[in-house]
């Protein structure tokens, strides 16, 4: 689509010098849109109406007013006054062109006229048109987008600003850290639980210091590939986020998420530069872990990128900490969120706020603000009242609610979970989207732990543990749901309550040739038994049910599966790693039955097989070290047969090995004083173990 032609008002009351003009221009080839006047009045009217891009004006156009007259009255009305003007005269005395300038005109052309300076002055004069009106829409559109991140960021304050709210004595330091910190330049470091506010406290530093009227540029580092570009731009003039906090601040939230690499080069450029007040942006970082602990480089975080953001620490405490300020937060989130919906609602129920004082809020502020707004969408009262089911719901994965976290490692976290239409209890395995840095180590954690759904729902045995659901939440959390256990794993049970007798060790050894007999039957392999991954459970009148948990590891005859487990790695545990194993060899379910061969040996004797300050020692000794005799270091009875089978299982070949299922019928012909039972584990669990009625 071609650009509209430009328009040339002609005003000449000489018939002849008109029909040059218009032939001159009509046949140069531009386009030009050209209108005609003889007289001053009738080119002010049509410049009122056409609004033409130039003029060329007539000084002397008897008997009507002359040209600097007509410029007067152009210049003098808003519609016309930014059309240029150049004037068309016989004259040129100085004073003549000092008062052509003096009342508008951007130039003169002196009669008789040349084509070629006609041309020439009306193209020059058309081209500084052009780029005016470009200068004039460019900051048309900067002035827009100016108005429009300043309601953003008006927008994100108001969103933010309520974790700041309150008068208890853990928020009220918590303004003092802030009032502190605005007042330096040095990177700081916000540590604090997941949704307890941070970035509305490096929002407030940033605002109440000397760089508030700069940029505040947010950056969620979970979201980051391994681009270091994206923080520093690239050598093609590509700002990156630093560029863009140019004198104003950086918040990097979750920077133990940041790429290795990433975190080495944001290091080092905050060490070249420590002076922060040359102009460069000033860092704000976040994580939930305390950096002053004997480990600072934990979780994720480069040790030295840690000690050098530990030096200005500033802690966030959980909403739980500060339950006086709840009444204060809700009546601040149901302001703004009422506002929002155009509802008229006064205020939170006192039975209703009674109810949020007294929840757990493992969710935080971010928590209590969704709590609002999902019962404010309901409410038709001038009262906002809370259902208890509501707060029930805590943090909703899937059909279920996260109602207490089990426990925590790595990336992973487990929590306590209500389905919220049956009731039942679960336990569910959650990976935040927050916690994922799109490494590669990451992408190998997701493939085991997608893995380990997978192959745990393909099991059927009674002594595996039971997969409920598997997916995405709509926050990107990656989760599934298992059968919540109650009881205690063998590594615990050996360590709070000493060796078992071995009629309850061969108990406990069957039920799991049970499950993984299945699993090998599917060509698949656990590569991972320990006793921390087999379950004494209660499932129902039934004591010491075992289970066998975390299939992560497991490998079987499946293309995706081979590639997924990295053959020419070794993975499991060392101190229960087969020697083909630990030699990064092709294995089957002759793995499993050495690991079977370490775990019993250290239900009878308390001790691990091999010993070593490393676990490369500890590898190395289950390739080319014999292992002691189980009775030799243990204080039970333990049967000759016993002794046999775990010596057995602990062969070097794995052909000399007994299958899973030799193994099984070997352990139940085992001739004992007397077997372990379901009444003999009732009666040790309601002696001796934690109360689980």
């Amino acid at each position: 689509m071609s650009a509209p032609s430009e328009t040339i008002l002609l005003v000449e009351d000489n018939s002849t010098n008109l029909q040059i003009l218009h032939t001159t221009l009509s046949g140069s080839g531009k386009g030009y849109r050209l209108l005609v006047a003889k007289q001053g009045e009738d080119a002010i009217e049509i410049a009122q109406k056409a609004r033409p891009e130039l003029i060329l004006l007539d000084i002397l156009m008897p008997p009507g007013i002359d040209g600097y007259e007509t410029c007067r009255r152009l210049k003098a009305s808003e519609d016309t006054k930014g059309i240029a003007v150049i004037f068309l005269s016989s004259l040129d005395e100085v004073q003549d062109k000092v008062t052509g300038f003096e009342v508008g005109a951007v130039d003169f052309v002196t009669k008789p006229f040349q084509a070629e300076e006609i041309l020439a002055r009306v193209e020059t004069h058309l081209t500084v048109q052009r780029l005016q009106r470009e200068v004039e829409e460019r900051n048309r559109r900067l002035q827009h987008e100016l108005r429009v991140a300043q309601d953003l960021a008006k927008e994100a304050s108001a969103r933010v600003e309520g974790p700041l709210l309150g008068e208890s004595s853990a928020v009220r330091l918590l303004r003092e850290g802030v009032t502190k910190h605005a007042e330096t330049e040095a990177a700081v470091f916000l540590v604090g639980p997941p949704g307890g506010g941070q970035e509305a406290v490096a929002r407030a530093i940033h605002q109440s210091s000397s760089r508030g009227s700069h940029a505040f540029i947010y950056l969620n580092c979970a979201s980051l590939q391994s681009e270091t570009q994206v923080l520093f731009g690239t050598g093609d003039n590509v700002s990156g986020k630093f560029q863009l906090a140019d004198r104003g601040t950086l918040f990097l939230d979750g920077v133990d998420r940041l790429h290795p690499e990433d975190q080495q080069e944001l290091l080092s450029a905050l060490e070249s530069e420590e002076d922060s007040s040359n102009g460069r942006a000033r860092l704000i970082a976040s994580n939930s872990r305390d950096l002053t602990g004997s480990d600072p480089g934990g979780g994720g975080l480069d040790p030295d990128l840690a000690k050098y953001l530990g030096r200005n620490q500033l802690r966030i405490p959980s909403l739980a900490e500060r339950r006086e300020d709840i009444a204060e937060l809700a009546s601040h989130f149901l302001r703004h969120e009422a506002a929002r919906q155009g509802k008229p609602v006064e205020g939170v129920a006192a039975e209703s706020l009674q109810r949020l004082e007294e929840y757990s809020w493992p969710g935080n502020v971010r928590e209590l603000r969704s709590v609002i707004e999902k019962a404010l969408v309901t409410c038709n009262d001038s009262e906002l009242k809370i259902d208890e089911a509501l707060l029930d719901e805590g943090i909703s994965i899937g059909s279920y609610n996260l109602a207490e976290k089990l426990g925590e490692g790595g990336m992973g976290e487990v929590w306590r979970g209500n389905h919220r239409l049956l009731r039942r209890q679960a336990a569910i395995k959650l990976i935040k989207e927050d916690q994922l840095s799109g490494s590669a180590e990451d992408a190998a954690f997701l493939a085991r732990f997608r893995r380990e759904a997978g192959a745990t729902a393909e099991l059927q045995s009674p002594h595996t543990v039971s997969l409920f659901d598997f997916g995405i939440s709509d926050e990107g959390d990656l989760y599934y749901v298992m059968e919540l256990l109650v009881g205690m794993d063998l590594q615990q049970l050996v360590s709070q309550y000493g060796t078992l007798p071995p009629h309850r060790a061969i108990w406990f050894l069957e039920a799991a040739c049970r499950s993984l007999g299945e699993a090998h039957d599917l060509g698949m392999v656990h590569r991972d038994i320990k006793p921390a991954n087999l379950f004494s459970a209660r499932l129902g009148r039934e004591y010491d049910f075992l289970k066998v948990l975390d299939f992560g590891m497991v490998t079987g005859h499946r293309a995706e599966d081979i590639t997924l487990t990295n053959p020419g790695a070794a993975t499991g545990t060392p101190a229960f790693m087969a020697p083909e194993l630990a030699m990064g060899q092709p294995v089957d379910g002759r793995a499993d039955v050495y690991a079977l061969g370490c775990v019993g040996f250290f239900l009878i004797t308390g001790q691990l097989v091999f010993e070593g300050t490393n676990a490369m020692q500890v590898a190395m000794a289950h390739v080319q070290t014999e292992p002691p005799v189980p009775s030799s270091l243990s204080e039970e009875d333990v049967p000759p047969a016993l002794d046999d089978i775990l010596l057995a299982c602990l062969t070097k070949a794995p052909a000399d090995r007994p299958t899973i299922d030799e193994l099984e019928k070997r352990l139940g012909a085992i001739e004992l004083p007397q077997r372990w039972s379901g009444e003999a584990a009732k009666s040790w669990w309601k002696s001796h173990g934690p109360k689980i009625d």
